[in-house]
């Protein structure tokens, strides 16, 4: 009985440890943080650190973000409340380096103003308090080698048959939006004469998401593709279109950039 009393012990605290670590390292997801300057009072980025913003902006790109915070500081010149809405107007202005590549549901704005100031409001310390801080969280770098080596498709008339799903790998957008990606109309080129040569066909557009819950976007997305048919001749009574939010992803990891996708789906 005490052997075995012993064991379960072990056992139970075997699972607490197993699950504790995997809670602290969700607590403690891996980051990395950049600060961009302001003149006093200003809340617009000179030349210098708008390249900073640009190139950050590239580089956030190449990772699978969890959450940006933007937090905005001032020395402490002024009144508390100037303060304040300087620091919102500093992340609000720099936030605008950042519109197509980002959805706005990850960015968590905290404008501390004076508050808490890092660094003693001296004449020759204060300087450093006029800042945005930008904190990226992320779970994962993104695959290189995946994105280069995306097939390219040819689509046929022989294709399109009852109850097949038509995939166009080519047809990315940036993340967060329902913008194309350079290249991403060319395979969309070569199925139009398809379909206006068979305008007896019946195609749903299936729009998927990689990351998130945003039912709206995958929506949007395919209609876009819906739209950049129709204004190029594609008969509209043949086309239906449908979102699918994060419902069906096609490669495993549900933050894979290729589950951003748009399908067609042959319906009769």
């Amino acid at each position: 009985m005490s052997v075995s009393k012993g064991m379960r012990q072990l056992f139970i605290l075997c699972i607490i440890t197993l699950f504790s670590g995997q809670s602290f390292s969700q607590k403690n997801p891996k980051k990395f943080t950049r600060d961009f300057y302001f003149e006093s009072g200003s809340f617009e980025l000179d030349s210098a650190e708008q390249k900073k913003a640009k190139v950050f902006a590239k580089i956030l790109g190449k990772f699978e973000l969890i959450k940006i915070e933007m937090i905005g500081y001032t020395d402490s010149d002024g009144s508390e409340t100037f303060n304040l809405e300087l620091a919102q107007k500093r992340i609000n202005h720099l936030k605008t380096f950042y519109p197509e590549t980002l959805p706005d549901s990850l960015f968590f704005i905290v404008p501390q103003g004076e508050k808490d100031p890092v660094f003693e409001n001296t004449d020759t310390t204060k300087h450093k308090n006029r800042r945005v801080r930008m904190k990226a969280y992320y779970s994962s770098k993104k695959n290189k080698e995946i994105k280069k080596k995306t097939p390219k498709v040819e689509v046929k008339k022989e294709d399109f048959i009852v109850g097949r799903t038509i995939e166009l790998p080519a047809v990315q957008f940036y993340g967060g939006t329902a913008h194309f990606l350079p290249g991403a109309t060319k395979i969309l080129d070569q199925v139009i004469p398809i379909f206006i040569e068979n305008s007896d066909l019946s195609i749903e557009i299936a729009g998927h998401i990689c990351c998130g819950n945003q039912m709206e976007l995958s929506i949007e997305r395919a209609f876009v593709v819906y739209k950049y048919f129709t204004e190029r001749g594609v008969p509209r009574k043949m086309l239906t279109y449908k979102g699918y939010n994060n419902t069906q992803p096609k490669f495993g990891n549900i933050m894979d950039f290729r589950n951003r996708r748009v399908e067609l789906i042959v319906l009769d």
